[in-house]
């Protein structure tokens, strides 16, 4: 209990604010923080907390993508899954999986029903499950999440000294240079397929070489 008020107390910054002894002439308390933008255009402003913790809601869709939690519980139908027929499918239970898959249905990626039956979000089922022919998960999964995430750790380091690894020696990997690859491929192919039905007049041109 004690750590959800903790939790509950770091997310509500007035009801923190609240339990502190007041401090006489104190300066004006500046505006509270917004948990409630819907894009990055709304508001006048930066999200501080939108971006900060950003990578929370990357990692937790990227690892779901690992696991295959959305072709698991695609799998199961309109119904949807349980967390344990979900644990079971994708070899994780515990807490760990409950914690996941909270998260998932946190940001929306999920829509968890009233007696605990997992589905997805319409989004998440047209685009992240593999079946699916506008999928894009491969994409998200090798290259952000396996390959640019981890680099862009490196931001602070590369700002200060000047210093960035090149691409001749990032794909000096054979299976580093495969997986971009692949994903930067997979990436492009609904762009193209848009690009080829709405966009262009090809006439009877079936083949085409991307250069």
């Amino acid at each position: 209990l004690a750590a959800t008020t903790r939790s509950v107390l770091r997310q509500c910054p007035r009801a923190s604010a609240a339990l502190r002894p007041v401090q006489p002439f104190a300066a004006a308390a500046p505006a509270a923080r917004c948990f409630s933008r819907t894009s990055w255009e709304a508001g006048d402003d930066v999200d501080l907390d939108s971006v900060a913790y950003g990578f929370m809601a990357s990692q937790a869709l990227f690892t779901a993508l690992e696991m295959g939690v959305f072709d698991k519980i695609a799998a199961a139908g309109e119904q949807g899954a349980t967390a344990k027929a979900i644990g079971e499918a994708c070899g994780c239970e515990g807490p760990r999986l409950t914690t996941l898959l909270t998260s998932l249905a946190a940001v929306k990626c999920l829509r968890r029903s009233s007696d605990g039956l997992y589905t997805l979000s319409p989004n998440t089922a047209q685009y992240m499950v593999s079946s699916s022919r506008h999928y894009y998960g491969d994409y998200l999964q090798y290259q952000i999440g396996r390959q640019f995430y981890h680099r862009m750790g490196a931001l602070p380091d590369v700002m200060k000294t000047g210093k960035a690894p090149s691409y001749a020696s990032w794909f000096s990997d054979p299976d580093v240079a495969k997986t971009y690859t692949q994903a930067q491929h997979n990436g492009s192919i609904a762009t193209a397929k848009y690009l080829v039905k709405k966009k262009l007049q090809l006439g009877g041109i079936k083949d085409m070489l991307d250069v």
